[in-house]
């Protein structure tokens, strides 16, 4: 426990999952189950015991996830299970305390809007807990479990459980709850996935321009990294570098000012990138002063490196 207050990133990771559980359960638990969508994953499999037997769904999830849970530390050993622990005890612990307030689980009228708010919620809950690698365990934990012994891929069988899940439900469900439930899914998807590459993505620039030396000493005095690659023209057969640039999107229009105001006539391709990794990004060399000399710059594997 105290390696975790000690480490700064180990404590934000813990605590992003944490709060990403307790997101995920505020929407299924405020939105989603009080207007009987169905539902994927072991929230799904706790709806079907629910309407069966009358158990409480916080409770079902509960049972079954401590269950996978030991079943994984026995068979993949502590620190799996570490790595599940949370989402394992957080998100039916939440749920059951959500689902119990009625002033919570009458927060809208409107099961369309459930459904919205179900869903952009689950999905921030999500993301947040898959950007820093956690798990919600449940349903994860079988596919990971036939991965490692027989090498089974993971994603085919999250999509088989979660499509199974989803059709036992359907004979017990009114036909607005199925359209709801679909409608919640697909929209926590989308916000999963753009929450998960948020701020790791920008812009991959292509810079051809015959002013190619300005241009490239230019960025690189606004701190921009570049890389000149050697090409070809296509019609005279001409040799020639390319200015090959990345950079976040909020600077995109600055570097195409910037080029344009060099050379005017510059021709540049610029590329959207879901995520990118490496220095400027998910680290960094020491800031140190632009130097125009190439022979008072030093090479960038002799300075110091800092995780951001």
């Amino acid at each position: 426990m105290s390696k975790i207050f000690s480490d700064k990133k180990l404590f934000s990771e813990v605590v992003q999952m944490v709060a990403g559980n307790i997101i995920c359960a505020f929407a299924l638990g405020c939105f989603a189950l009080p207007f009987n969508m169905v539902v994927s994953g072991m929230s799904g499999i706790g709806r079907m015991v629910n309407y069966y037997t009358g158990i409480d769904v916080s409770i079902v999830v509960m049972i079954c996830n401590a269950t996978l849970f030991i079943i994984g530390w026995i068979m993949l050993g502590h620190k799996f299970a570490a790595s599940i622990a949370i989402g394992t005890f957080v998100y039916p612990t939440f749920l059951g305390i959500f689902s119990s307030m009625d002033s919570l689980t009458h927060l809208v009228d409107d099961p369309l809007l459930a459904a919205i708010c179900a869903g952009v919620l689950n999905g921030v809950g999500l993301g947040l807990v898959l950007r820093v690698g956690g798990s919600t365990g449940g349903t994860d934990i079988p596919p990971i479990i036939l991965n490692r012994k027989l090498g089974w891929k993971i994603a085919p069988m999250l999509y088989s459980l979660d499509v199974i899940v989803f059709l036992i439900q359907i004979p017990v469900t009114d036909t607005n709850g199925v359209i709801l439930g679909i409608l919640y899914a697909l929209i926590y998807s989308v916000v999963m996935n753009k929450l998960i590459v948020m701020e790791q993505g920008g812009v991959q620039l292509m810079i051809f321009t015959e002013k190619i030396n300005e241009v490239n000493e230019k960025l690189l005095s606004m701190r921009f990294g570049t890389t000149l690659l050697k090409g070809m023209g296509g019609y005279m057969h001409e040799d020639k570098y390319v200015i090959y640039c990345v950079a976040s999107s909020r600077n995109l229009n600055r570097i195409k000012r910037t080029v344009l105001g060099i050379d005017e006539k510059a021709f540049i391709t610029i590329t959207s990138m879901s995520e990118i990794n490496g220095n400027g990004f998910t680290w960094y060399i020491r800031n140190e002063e632009y130097s125009p000399a190439l022979k008072d710059r030093h090479d960038y594997h002799d300075l110091g490196v800092q995780e951001q």
